[in-house]
């Protein structure tokens, strides 16, 4: 049995696990492998000569509160089906995790399909999703709305992205080349996108999606303003009339509409790859004192100060790596930890004063690849 990084020549055996663990469309498999294998920031388990567990990863710009970190996006993560129920998936994650702290990554996030799976390599949800659904859309009145050619509109796309975003903690901070990839990993599974344009011709909302005989599903929904959310949502069920219709949007979206079913879920996970990273971006220069535990990174046990600096100081605040990550993002705070008894608290002050300058935001991820 061995652990180790991938390699390019890997890509064939990585391919092969995908076709038996995953139900992916063929054509978005073939685009997958083509643009997203990505060695580097992926890990694989030997054993008999061949790989029978992976994980892989897609190198993003992470954004947490107002600073931008070098994260991972992680994907894909299988094991053969004569190998499971041995422990595999949890001895891939440790390698990864500490692979990615080597490499100067600082956080690592993905979208499992059971939350639970990661909690006990301490990946904990750091953001919800709000889902919008009908079993049957009737259609209904909406704003006008136009379908949009990715490609040529990748740019304005991308432009509204941004300026939706910036109000997000968690989200992917992308790039013009991330925005590309991105709408074309959309289309190779045949997505198709939708988008609402003011007097001016300016994009004021845009709704990625993917529609069926009987469905559909709008991936990825972003807007500039409530009214715009709105509308969009509004487009999306009035597109699906006759279909099951679900619209995924940010769990603060104030959009609501008459016959549908709004529910806001947890959704994504994350692990800190190196604590003292996160704290130095996100940490404000306090000189506050926070000991951190971590079962899976050596490196991310002691006591910190908010710099991101270790220190032989006491500490004020006691968390393992996961609560860390929960407070830092925005999604939860201190003293909600502390009610429930997962943090220890030993200098109530602090808390108050870092719970003051660290409130809870809103956290939002689009990607779930």
């Amino acid at each position: 049995m061995k652990l180790r990084q991938a390699k390019y020549s890997d890509k064939a055996q990585f391919r092969q696990l995908w076709d038996m663990c995953f139900t992916d469309s063929m054509n978005f498999r073939d685009w997958f492998f083509k643009n997203r294998f990505i060695p580097a920031y992926s890990v694989c388990m030997e054993e008999d000569g061949k790989i029978v567990s992976e994980a892989q990863s897609i190198p993003y710009n992470v954004k947490i509160r107002d600073a931008v970190l070098y994260g991972t996006m992680m994907v894909g993560a299988c094991t053969h089906p004569e190998y499971t129920r041995r422990g595999y998936m949890k001895e891939i994650y440790k390698y990864y995790m500490n692979c990615m702290y080597k490499a100067g990554v600082a956080v690592c996030v993905h979208t499992p399909a059971v939350l639970r799976t990661y909690f006990y390599v301490g990946h904990y949800p750091v953001s919800d999703t709000c889902f919008i659904e009908t079993e049957k859309s009737s259609g209904i009145k909406c704003p006008e709305y136009k379908e949009i050619d990715m490609v040529q509109e990748e740019s304005f796309i991308m432009e509204l992205y941004m300026k939706a975003a910036s109000k997000y903690s968690g989200i992917i901070y992308r790039s013009l080349a991330d925005m590309r990839l991105k709408c074309a990993d959309y289309m190779a599974d045949g997505g198709k996108c939708i988008g609402i344009y003011d007097a001016q011709d300016t994009l004021k909302a845009y709704a990625v999606y993917y529609e069926t005989e009987d469905m559909v599903y709008a991936e990825e929904v972003m807007a500039d303003s409530d009214e715009m959310w709105q509308g969009i949502t509004e487009a999306v069920i009035n597109l699906g009339k006759g279909k099951k219709v679900t619209v995924k949007l940010p769990p603060d979206c104030k959009a609501e509409v008459e016959g549908t079913e709004k529910t806001t879920v947890p959704r994504n996970v994350c692990g800190i790859a190196n604590v003292s990273a996160v704290l130095k971006a996100v940490g404000k220069g306090l000189h506050n004192t926070i000991l951190v535990t971590d079962e899976i990174i050596e490196e991310n046990n002691g006591v910190f100060d908010l710099c991101g600096n270790k220190t032989d100081r006491k500490p004020q605040i006691e968390m393992p790596v996961y609560r860390l990550c929960q407070w830092i993002y925005g999604y939860r705070s201190l003293e909600e930890m502390a009610e429930n008894d997962e943090i220890k608290v030993n200098d109530m002050e602090a808390m108050r004063i870092l719970d003051e300058k660290l409130p809870k935001v809103p956290c939002h991820i689009v990607d779930e690849y």
